[in-house]
């Protein structure tokens, strides 16, 4: 690994007894490379930190740049090695990162998606077509596509289909927090299908366990 961040970074994990593989050196490299200035400063630091610093590892891997935070086709590539290596780096360190990508659900094009996205992530949870208050559901995601079919199933159990409406899911089934307890909306087909139809090509590519924080804007 000949760049200095990832060098760094190295040097920083063999000090708390932990040693990145050479395919996450490259890779965090690779991030930095893209990450803007002042990353070398702060990689200084850490290196000169102790045990109890470790978790700065772990966060200098969070400040790399994520596209503007958006999913676009031609970053899906970067996106998978980025959340290869943030998987390795948290499982060397015994920590968890932030996320891999952000997903963003326009309001413009699919309102009562984003509604209900912003509904369950505020602790409105919908069974069909009543709503309590309750736990806010989470805005950070952990891809799961073997588990989709039991979570849907286990979401939406003793919800009726009510055509032409669909059952929203939040979060959805092929996230590894879905499944039993999520918010089960009715809302309009075309909308279910069309925001669905975007989140899935969004995060294409990326590996099972790579997190994504989902958000809606106005």
């Amino acid at each position: 690994m000949s760049n200095p961040i990832a060098r760094a970074l190295e040097e920083a994990a063999q000090r708390i007894g932990r040693t990145l593989s050479q395919e996450a050196g490259r890779a965090v490299s690779d991030m930095y490379r893209q990450a803007g200035q002042g990353t070398q400063k702060v990689v200084e630091h850490i290196v000169g930190a102790d045990d109890a610093h470790k978790r700065e590892i772990v966060a200098l891997a969070e400040k790399i740049a994520k596209n503007h935070g958006e999913i676009g086709p031609g970053a899906r590539g970067r996106l998978k090695r980025q959340a290869a290596a943030r998987t390795e780096i948290a499982g060397h360190l015994g920590v968890q990162g932030d996320y891999d990508a952000e997903m963003v659900i326009p309001r413009s094009r699919y309102p009562e998606s984003a509604d209900h996205i912003e509904e369950a992530q505020q602790g409105q949870v919908w069974r069909g077509d009543r709503s309590r208050q309750g736990q806010p559901k989470p805005s950070i995601l952990t891809i799961d596509r073997p588990g989709a079919d039991g979570n849907r199933e286990d979401s939406l159990r003793g919800i009726a289909t009510r055509p032409p409406d669909d059952r929203d899911e939040y979060p959805p089934a092929m996230y590894k927090e879905g499944g039993k307890g999520a918010s089960v909306k009715y809302i309009p087909s075309s909308d279910n299908t069309g925001s669905g139809s975007s989140m899935g090509s969004a995060v294409r590519g990326l590996p099972e366990g790579a997190r994504v924080r989902i958000r809606a804007r106005r």
